[in-house]
Formats: structure tokens, sequence, C-alpha cells
């Protein structure tokens, strides 16, 4: 039976449902409690800048009826490696931060449990992805973690109406925290996740479950935010569920508890299962046994991933900053795959009428620029601590420069292929 408009675009949801996972709620509580709720506008850009990139690599998969990774394998494969390598980083950097997220949730009801306990929260997810089926479980986690939503929502009303936001205008901005929230809410794997969720949609289908996902997803992020602002520090969940306790009571716990241990085991799931699928599109073959869901090189590189995420998740790092690293490599990632998506959305000659508009190519300029200044900024200023210089003292002109120089370039290639009535023929 074919499943109707509504349910199309209902689909789309599950994107909220991947970067909604505990390294969001970790991310956005730590930036709420030491910049300040003035920072959810930067959630609510986050997402609108997230909306725009994501959609052009669905209009990409609709329009040419290839995923991003078939025609990044396709055409120039020494970038299928390179993208690779770094979808398989950014997962590996998510993995750990997964399974450490899930174990707090669970250390929340069951408080001094062992680090090791990740392997057993490991082996869980091992076994959901050897069967396959991960859609309905998805999608089960993917309501769990909207309900905490919800709870995050009526205690960011209740934290406005307390006047405990006192004193958030004085706290010293961060362009890593910045970073740190663009990369936690534009998931680089996404983008070679797309295609499955494009088959038989429509354009318009596709734009309003869009829409729909990255509001809900700018939403819970802005909530979480304005509730981390109502403590000055933050050293752990159960801060976080000392925070909520003036709204809920002995719930609190309850609700992150679970809330994170939902959203830790299902990003758990997803991330392998990302790397995997990435691997498939840009390297491999779908039509091939060896990366079919049970082949061995597909079934490796998930084993991998996961199995690195358990054991950095066993050594004994701080959980917290284990998440917020994750965001901000994830964050470091992000302009490579945004002028990859950009390259083929300006292709003409692949996609016809439905090249990007002037102006959605401007803007994703815009935003890749943007992301690169703050990545350089992000490197260099902790070269320079690690040499035992200031950051008030680190001179950035020259970076800069070279970064604006390669950036220039980068548009004019791009500008130049959206204009160009010779681009090359679709393969």
């Amino acid at each position: 039976m074919e499943r109707s408009s509504f349910a199309r675009t209902l689909v789309w949801t599950l994107i909220a449902a991947a970067f909604i996972g505990p390294g969001t709620v970790t991310t956005a509580f730590n930036v709420g409690s030491y910049q300040g709720s003035g920072y959810f506008i930067w959630a609510l850009l986050a997402a609108g800048a997230g909306y725009f990139l994501m959609e052009m690599s669905a209009r990409i998969t609709l329009v040419s009826q290839q995923s991003l990774g078939q025609l990044i394998g396709r055409r120039y494969r020494w970038l299928a490696m390179l993208c690779l390598f770094a979808v398989c980083l950014g997962c590996l950097a998510y993995q750990a931060g997964n399974l450490l997220g899930a174990l707090s949730g669970l250390e929340l009801f069951l408080p001094g449990l062992p680090r090791y306990w990740v392997i057993a929260l490991g082996a869980l997810a091992a076994v959901v992805l050897n069967l396959g089926d991960t859609r309905k479980i998805g999608r089960v986690l993917g309501v769990v973690v909207a309900v905490m939503g919800v709870v995050f929502v009526v205690a960011a009303v209740l934290a406005l109406t307390s006047g405990n936001l006192d004193a958030t205008a004085e706290r010293r901005g961060s362009t890593g925290a910045i970073l740190a929230l663009v990369g936690t809410t534009i998931v680089p794997y996404n983008f070679f996740l797309a295609a499955g969720l494009t088959q038989g949609q429509q354009l318009g289908e596709m734009r309003k479950g869009l829409l729909g996902a990255f509001g809900l997803g700018a939403l819970i992020t802005m909530a979480i935010i304005v509730v981390g602002s109502t403590t000055d520090s933050f050293a752990g969940f159960d801060q976080m569920a000392g925070a909520l306790e003036a709204g809920l009571g002995s719930w609190s716990k309850v609700v992150i508890g679970a809330g994170l241990l939902a959203a830790g085991l299902s990003s758990a799931i997803t991330a392998p299962l990302a790397a995997a699928i990435a691997g498939r599109e840009l390297i491999g073959n779908r039509e091939a046994a060896d990366w079919s869901p049970k082949g061995k090189f597909f079934r490796g590189l998930w084993v991998t991933v996961l199995s690195v995420g358990v054991l950095v998740a066993c050594l004994d790092l701080n959980i917290i900053g284990v998440i917020v690293s994750a965001q901000v490599a994830n964050g470091l990632l992000l302009p490579l795959v945004v002028l990859i998506v950009l390259f083929f959305a300006n292709d003409r000659q692949l996609l016809g009428p439905e090249v990007n508009p002037w102006w959605q190519t401007a803007l994703g300029i815009l935003i890749a620029l943007y992301l690169t200044f703050s990545a350089a900024t992000v490197i260099s200023s902790k070269v320079q601590q690690w040499r035992g210089v200031p950051f008030e003292e680190t001179n950035f002109e020259l970076l800069y420069a070279v970064v604006m120089i390669i950036m220039s370039v980068a548009a004019s290639i791009i500008w130049r292929r959206r204009n160009t009535k010779t681009a090359l023929a679709n393969t």
C-alpha cells in the first residue's frame, strides 16, 4: 500500500531524532550554563543553516536519482576516499559520546555503575545492527527523545518565569561553543543518509518534512540552553537533573535518565550504521553482496566504529568533555561537506531547472565561510594554547587571509559551475 503524503513528510522527523541525542543535550546545556540563555539564537541559526544545506542534499538525490555519495564516488574517487575518512572520523568521535551519554542516563537510575558497563551497551547496539532492521527501533527511541524535548520546553518556560536567568549577559562568548552548537545540529553523515529518506518523495513533501524536523530540533535545543542558563557551571548530568527539579520534582532524574539512555542507544546504533552506509555509497557498490547489510565490508565498517567507540568510552575520560569535544570535531568536518553539497547543487547539467537559486548558493557560501573561519580559529587557538601563547595574543590575520583565498577560489568554482552550460554530464 502506498504511503500517504503526510506519512512521507513525517519520515523526515527522523532527522530530528538523529541529532537530538546526548551530544545535543550535553552541548546545549553546557552552552547555556557557561555562555548564557542569549546563545539560544545560535541554535536557531544553526537549525536554519541545517535546513538549507539538507534541502540541497535531498534535492540532489530526488532530481538526479543518485545519492550524494554515489555522485562523489563515480566522479572523484580521491574525494570519495577523503569524505569516507572524514565521515568515519566524525562517527568515531560521536560513538564514544553516545555510549557515555547512555551510561550517564543509566547511572541516574543505578548510581555508581563502573565504566565497563559501556561494553554491555555496545553489545546491545551490535545485536541490533547485526539484525539490520533499525527503522522501527529508531522511531520508538525517537518518540522517547521527543517526549524529553517536551519536558525541556516546559522546564524552559518555568525557568523563564522564575527569574533565575540573571547575569547571563556578562558571560563571555566562545567560538568553540558556537561551533559545537552547529556541529551537533548539522551532522555530516545525515547528508549521506538522505538518499534512504527520499524514496517516493516529492520536492514539496521533502521540504515540509525537513522544515518540521529542524524546527522541532531548534525548539528543543533552545529550551535546553535556557534550562542550562539557570546554573553557572555544568559538571555532570546530576546537575542537569537538579536544574529541572524545581519544575518536575523527583521525576527530574527519571526524565533525564530515560531520555539520555534512549538518545544514547539510538545514536550508538545510528553512527556505526551511517559509517557503513557512507562507505557503501562512496567507495562500494550497493548491488554487491559484500556491501549488503550482511556483507563483510558493510559489517566490517560498523564493527570498527562501534568497537573503537567502546574502547574509547572505557577509558577514564571526563564524560562531558568527550561528548562536547565530539560536537566540536563534527563542526570542524562540516566545511568540507558543505562545499561538496554546494558543488553538486549548482551542477546545471545534473539538476536542470532544480539547480540552486542564486540566493541559496550565496547563503551556502556564507555558511561555509563562517564554518571555515570558526574551525580555523578553534584549531589555531588550541595549537597556540599548546605552545603556551595566550588567546588574546594570538595573531589570526595571516590564517584568515589564507582561509579567504581558499574560500574565494572554492566560491568562484561553485558559482561558475552554476552558470555554465557545459557542466559534467550526469553519469
